[in-house]
This record gives structure tokens, C-alpha cells and sequence, in this order.
């Protein structure tokens, strides 16, 4: 089973009580130039990825061969400082006992940084701050919230904030009243706050706001009151086959948004055009965006590369605008850091330049200052705020951009709050 980075965001943001053997070795790619040698006169050094492959839950083979397109096109390229790189993947079996394992493999091998993450047990981020290796482009689904506050993590995906963009998203969309459909936790108090203050900032309240017991099955009930309240627009704060369900209800009459990557297209086609009403949150442009954006493009080719040297988790079936864009941007952040580096290459000495860098352009998410944390307690190590729009289209059986704007989520924020 293959599904979005997104899928278990719910679980680190609603909190613990909502998270969802060992490592088994690890499985190592030089990263190879495409002529089959690496480039580079400089002693090799490790980047893992540490995510579920295989299991019956949730699996990301994608966020792999997206690392490895990345090392063997910074190969080509000399490697990081001369010294050619190596993925080697930790799978984490979607087990916590798995995930620390991980960790400390990443330790013993003494990786340069973790460069993708993916795990909502957490434990990862304390063996990695001990060790003093830094995280790049971590998922942010660890149930202790380490990875959005450990002084290691360097998330480069803002879909935390998710709820603050969807009602700017939902008014784009043709929205002109908006609901909300949450559980009746206390845990989700921080999401719809989020969605509130968002919808002040575009001038729509929220209403009706429907807190659901997570035990819910039947949510005519919930779609009857967004119907009835005139309300054609709705922000998700749910997950899976809640939120599967209130889109599949609304049908044509509710527009719906939800994080990016955080619900099934294969499900997403099965509805057919009742679908087409949902947007999303997404933290980097769609694939499909390619022309309109030079790095997306090189991304894309350097994958059509892994693919043809024989990894088939480079296929473009399984690529995603959420996962694999993250991993290939986290070893594009340790490329160019880490060139920056002055004296010798080490995770520690690659954590301090990381502390130091602002201005850090990659083409697909504004430029990164990873100087100064983010104001928001609990989420401090999220330094890209800036979120897409995309929509559903039945047609081709994906997601389209909504269209060129972009929406920071911070600002939103601000101004729903004054």
C-alpha cells in the first residue's frame, strides 16, 4: 500500500493519543553517476532515509528512489565537497521500536544527515540530537512532536498549517461560505483554531463549525447541516475514510480542502467527478508543473534516470508532488550546505553550516532562513510557511494547480488574529 506523506498528519497535530522488530539491515545505493561510477576523490559519505517500505500499512518506496535520483545526479555533479554520496534506507516498518532502531543505525553508521524521515512514533529526533546529525525534510508526523521542535529537524513542508490556507483556498475555488467538519477532541483545538483564523483573514467565519465524535460512521447527518446552513465550502479536519466519506456526501454541491498527499487518488478516482470539488494545501508545485518551473523539471529527469538505471520505485506512477519533492529537496539542502561547509565534512560540521544558512533558494519553496525558528511554540522548525493550491480533476486522474498564487500561512495567521 502507497499512500501521501500527509496521510497520518492528523496524528501528529491532533497529538499522542491520535499516533498511530527491528531495522533488518539497511539497503545501500552509491548514487552512482549514470556512466556507473561516482564522482568525487573524497572518502564516501551517508545520507539515510529512514521510511516503511513492505508493510501492510503505509509504504514509501517513492521518497527512496527519490533520495537516490538525487545522490546520483550530486555525483555527476562531484558530490558534496568531493566526497561521493550514498543513500542507504532504514525501513522503519511503520513500527517504534523499528524507528529507533533506525536512528541508531544512523548513528553507528555515522550518516551525514537523515534526509527524509517517516514516522508518527517518534524517538527518532533524540538519538539524532545526542548524535548531533541533522534531519532534513522530515515528514512532521512523529506522535512526541519532535520533529517540529527538535533543534536538528530542518522541515522543509509546511502542511502542519494545512487549516489556515484551505478557506483562502475554498474562496479561489468559487466558495463563498464556509463550515468546518472536525473531531470533538480536545487535540484538534489547535488545527481549527488554525482554520478559523484563516478564514477571518479572507473575510468568511467559519459556518457551521461541526465538531464529530472520531467514532463516527454515517456522516449524512454532517452533510445535511453543511447543506443546510448554506455553507458550499468546507475545511477537513479529518482523516481518512471520514474525510472520504463527507466529499463522497457532499458530491457536487460542497467544495471540500484538505492537506496535499494526505488522501488516496486511487480512492479520489474511484468517486469519479464528485471528487472535482476537492482542493488542497500543497507544499510544492504539482508534477504536472514541470514547464513553469526549471528544478521540477530536473527533478523529473533526474528520476526518468534512476528509473532507466533499474529502480523501479522511480516509476511516474508512484511519484507525488508531497513525497517525492521533499525527499529530492532534502538532498538538494544537503548538496548545497554542505558545500558551504568550511573545514571537514561531518554531520556536525554540516548541522552548524545548516544553523547558519539563509537565503537558501531551491527553486520550489521560497528562500529558506534556517536561522531563525518559527514563532509558533511546538512548531518551531518549520521554515517554509508557504503553501499551493491544486485541485482534484477526475478527467486526468490527478491534481491540477489552482493557479499561480501562493498563500503564506503565517500571514494568515497574523491577520486573522488582529
Amino acid at each position: 500500500m502507497r499512500r501521501g506523506l500527509g496521510l497520518r498528519l492528523g496524528a501528529a497535530c491532533i497529538g499522542a493519543a491520535m499516533a498511530l522488530a527491528a531495522c533488518g539491515g539497511s539497503d545501500d545505493s552509491s548514487g552512482a553517476a549514470s556512466d556507473g561510477t561516482a564522482a568525487g576523490s573524497g572518502t564516501p559519505v551517508k545520507l539515510m532515509v529512514i521510511a516503511p517500505v513492505g508493510t501492510t500499512g503505509s509504504n514509501y518506496p517513492e521518497l527512496v528512489a527519490a533520495a537516490k535520483a538525487a545522490a546520483r545526479a550530486v555525483n555527476v555533479r562531484g558530490g558534496i565537497k568531493g566526497h561521493p554520496v550514498e543513500i542507504v534506507h532504514c525501513n522503519e516498518k511503520n513500527d517504534a521500536a523499528a524507528a529507533k532502531e533506525c536512528a541508531q543505525q544512523a548513528v553507528d553508521e555515522k550518516v551525514l544527515a537523515v534526509v527524509s524521515a517517516v514516522s508518527g512514533s517518534g524517538g527518532i529526533m533524540p538519538i539524532l540530537e545526542q548524535a548531533g546529525i541533522p534531519a532534513i525534510g522530515s515528514a512532521g508526523i512523529a506522535a512526541d512532536g519532535s520533529e517540529l521542535s527538535s533543534k536538528v529537524s530542518f522541515m522543509l513542508s509546511p502542511l502542519t498549517f494545512y487549516p489556515a490556507v484551505c478557506p483562502s483556498l475554498l474562496r479561489k475555488a468559487g466558495a463563498s461560505s464556509i463550515g468546518l467538519v472536525g473531531y470533538d477532541l480536545s487535540y484538534s483545538d489547535r488545527l481549527i483554531t488554525m482554520a478559523q483564523a484563516g478564514a477571518r483573514a479572507v473575510g468568511t467565519p467559519l459556518a457551521p463549525e461541526l465538531r464529530i465524535p472520531i467514532s463516527t460512521s454515517d456522516f449524512t447527518p454532517t452533510v445535511t447541516q453543511l447543506t443546510r446552513a448554506k455553507a458550499n465550502g468546507a475545511v477537513l479536519v479529518v482523516f481518512d475514510q471520514a474525510a472520504y466519506a463527507v466529499i463522497k456526501g457532499a458530491g457536487t454541491s460542497l467544495r471540500t480542502c484538505h492537506a496535499a498527499g494526505t488522501l488516496s487518488e486511487k480512492y479520489l478516482a474511484s468517486l469519479g467527478a464528485a471528487a472535482d470539488n476537492l482542493v488542497v494545501a500543497s507544499p510544492f508545485p504539482e508534477l504536472s508543473q514541470q514547464g513553469e518551473f526549471p528544478e521540477l523539471a530536473r527533478m523529473i529527469s533526474e528520476l526518468d534516470d534512476e528509473e532507466k538505471a533499474g529502480d523501479a520505485d522511480a516509476a511516474a506512477d508512484l511519484r507525488s508532488a508531497t513525497g517525492t519533492t521533499a525527499a529530492w529537496l532534502s538532498v538538494q539542502v544537503a548538496e548545497k550546505v554542505g558545500n558551504a561547509v568550511p573545514g571537514e565534512l561531518t554531520s556536525q560540521a554540516l548541522l552548524d553550516q545548516l544553523g547558519k544558512t539563509k537565503g537558501l533558494d531551491l527553486g520550489l519553496v521560497p528562500p529558506l532562513d534556517f536561522t531563525t525558528p518559527n514563532p509558533v511554540p511546538g512548531v518551531e522548525r518549520v521554515f517554509n510557511t508557504t503553501m499551493r493550491g491544486a485541485r482534484w480533476d477526475s478527467a486526468t486522474g490527478g491534481f491540477v494547480s489552482l493557479g499561480p498564487e501562493t498563500y503564506d500561512a503565517m500571514t494568515l495567521l497574523k491577520q486573522g488574529a488582529s
